[in-house]
């Protein structure tokens, strides 16, 4: 587990474009979750957008679907900075996704040097193993109410390196909406419990990141490619349909 902060403003990718990682990059973001659990990137794009994101000094996760190896050892192989992944209730799934994202003897994923994670080769094994276990986050997704109870069981379960509470999957999840005062007072109780262990914690941000960082939230997500896109054209075809003069005056 590494002891370096955490980026703390990012975006979802999931738009198949890598553009998107250089134009989020040059918005100043300071990581980038790809998103192959909800996006349709397939694993040559999302090999070249996190190359891409390398090299414009932003942090590239991926969003996994699952902890299967197909899942999780083409991002890590490609040079991921971390995964995020999704629906971990317990301990117990927090300690699967652990095994699955690290070397033995802390988990099973396999090894190679060949890939981008390995400097095409020329990373010594020793090396290129530490850095997997040690350097590379896992950031395990916090989106039901089982999970809430035992969130910081979850956020101490070693090689986790930390928890991001899902509010649209926690309202699914829960029956409730996401703006119902009970939904939001549980997660407040999980956000005390997290910086009373001092469990590192994100979330996703609508409009409100300072009051969330002001909460103790680590780092945020505050949007999507998708999102950003629809919103600004929104805003541009609002803004001249509304200064246009009235047909027919």
């Amino acid at each position: 587990m590494t002891d370096d902060p955490f980026p703390r403003l990012g975006a979802w990718v999931k738009l198949p474009a890598p553009e998107s990682v250089e134009l989020l990059a040059l918005a100043g973001f300071d990581f980038v979750v790809i998103d192959t659990e909800h996006g349709t990137i397939d694993i040559r794009t999302m090999s070249t957008m996190i190359g891409l994101a390398r090299g414009c000094g932003i942090a590239p996760f991926v969003r996994v679907a699952d902890t299967a190896p197909r899942d999780v050892q083409a991002p890590l192989d490609a040079g991921a900075a971390g995964l995020f992944v999704p629906q971990v209730d317990d301990a117990a799934a927090a300690l699967d996704a652990v095994r699955a994202t690290r070397f033995p003897p802390l988990g099973r994923r396999g090894a190679s040097t060949s890939g981008r994670a390995g400097r095409w080769g020329l990373e010594a094994l020793g090396d290129y193993l530490r850095t997997g276990n040690e350097e590379v986050r896992l950031v395990v997704q916090a989106e039901s109410l089982e999970a809430l109870s035992a969130i910081v069981e979850i956020g101490e379960v070693a090689g986790v390196d930390a928890v991001f509470i899902g509010p649209t999957d926690l309202a699914v999840s829960s029956g409730l909406r996401d703006d119902d005062r009970s939904l939001a007072d549980l997660v407040a109780a999980a956000e005390r419990r997290c910086a009373e262990h001092r469990i590192t914690l994100g979330t996703t941000a609508s409009g409100n990141a300072p009051a969330l960082l002001d909460r103790g939230y680590d780092f945020l997500v505050l949007g999507a490619d998708t999102t950003m896109l629809r919103q600004s054209g929104h805003a541009l075809v609002s803004g001249a349909r509304s200064d246009a003069p009235a047909v027919g005056r």
